[in-house]
C-alpha cells in the first residue's frame, strides 16, 4: 500500500520500541505524501510525546481486515497550517503487516492486575495521575494510590490481551500488570476497548475485556513467538504419530494406504 493513500482522519498506530519497551501510540492523519505522513500531535494530560533518535519507530494502518505497516521511520514536529504535529519520514514502501505478529496464544494463568483513579475523568488509568500545577487544588494534591485486583489472562498477542476480571471497567480504562513467562516477568499496560459479560457456569470471573497494549516488554514477542512454536511442535509430532498409526494399521489389515495429506510445516 503506499503511504499517500491514508485517508485524512484515518487512525494511525505508532510502535516505538525504546530501552527494552515496546509503546503503542494512536493519532489522526492530518496529511500525507509519498515519503511523509503528518498527524495530530501527540500527547497525554498535556505532555507532548519526545521522540529519540534512538527510538525504532514503526507506523501501522488497518484498513477493514488489511493491516500496513512502515517500520524504521524517523519521527519529528513541525508546523501545520500554523498547529503543532508530529510527522513520521518512511524509507521504503509498506508492507502487509505479518500476521504472524498478531498471532493469539492461550496464556490462561491468573496475575495481579493494578490501575489508579483519575479524579478529573473518572476514568481508571495505568500511570499515576499527576494534577495541572495551575490547578488551584494543587496544593491539597496528595500522591494517588493504586488499587490492585486479581484477574485472569486468557489469552495474548503482540498488540493485545484478552483478561477476565471481577470488577467492572469502562471503554477506556486502563490497567497495569504483569504477565508470568519463562524469561521472567513481562511489565505491560493496556486499554479496555470491548467488554462483555462472562455466562459460563461456575465461572471464578463474572466480566471478559479485550485491551490493546499501551505499552510491553518487548520480550513478549518472543515469548509468543516460542509458545506458537511449541504448539506447531506438537501439532506435527501429532501427525507423524497418526501417520505411523495408519500405515501400521493397513499393514495388518492389507489396506490400500490413502493419499497422504499435505505435510505441516512450521512456515504455515
Amino acid at each position: 500500500m503506499l503511504l499517500e493513500n491514508i485517508p485524512l482522519g484515518r487512525t494511525v498506530e505508532i510502535f516505538v520500541d525504546r530501552e527494552g519497551y515496546r509503546y503503542r501510540l494512536t493519532s489522526k492523519a492530518e496529511y500525507v505524501d509519498k515519503k511523509k505522513i503528518c498527524v495530530t500531535l501527540i500527547a497525554a494530560r498535556g505532555k507532548v510525546f519526545k521522540f529519540n533518535p534512538e527510538d525504532s519507530i514503526s507506523v501501522v494502518y488497518r484498513d477493514s481486515d488489511n493491516m500496513w505497516k512502515w517500520e524504521e521511520c524517523r519521527a519529528g514536529m513541525a508546523k501545520l497550517d500554523n498547529s503543532l504535529i508530529h510527522f513520521f519520514e518512511i524509507k521504503d514502501k509498506g508492507k502487509s503487516f505479518n500476521r504472524r505478529n498478531a498471532y493469539r496464544v492461550d496464556l490462561d494463568t491468573e496475575t495481579m492486575f493494578g490501575f489508579y483513579m483519575d479524579a478529573k475523568t473518572g476514568l481508571k488509568v495505568s500511570e499515576m495521575p499527576y494534577p495541572d500545577v495551575d490547578d488551584p487544588e494543587f496544593a491539597a494534591y496528595k500522591t494517588p494510590v493504586p488499587e490492585f485486583v486479581q484477574g485472569f489472562i486468557k489469552d495474548v498477542s503482540e498488540t493485545g490481551i484478552n483478561i477476565c476480571l471481577n470488577i467492572k471497567l469502562k471503554t477506556d480504562d486502563a490497567v497495569f500488570f504483569i504477565i508470568p513467562s519463562k524469561f521472567g516477568q513481562l511489565k505491560a499496560k493496556a486499554q479496555v476497548v470491548r467488554k462483555s459479560d462472562i455466562t459460563t457456569k461456575g465461572s471464578k470471573y463474572s466480566y471478559s475485556y479485550g485491551c490493546v497494549f499501551l505499552q510491553t516488554d518487548k520480550r513478549l514477542i518472543k515469548y509468543i513467538y516460542d509458545i506458537q512454536r511449541e504448539a506447531l511442535k506438537r501439532q506435527k509430532e501429532m501427525y507423524y504419530m497418526e501417520k505411523e498409526l495408519r500405515k501400521s494399521h493397513q499393514t495388518k489389515t492389507g489396506e490400500i494406504p490413502k493419499p497422504e495429506k499435505e505435510e505441516i510445516s512450521e512456515n504455515d
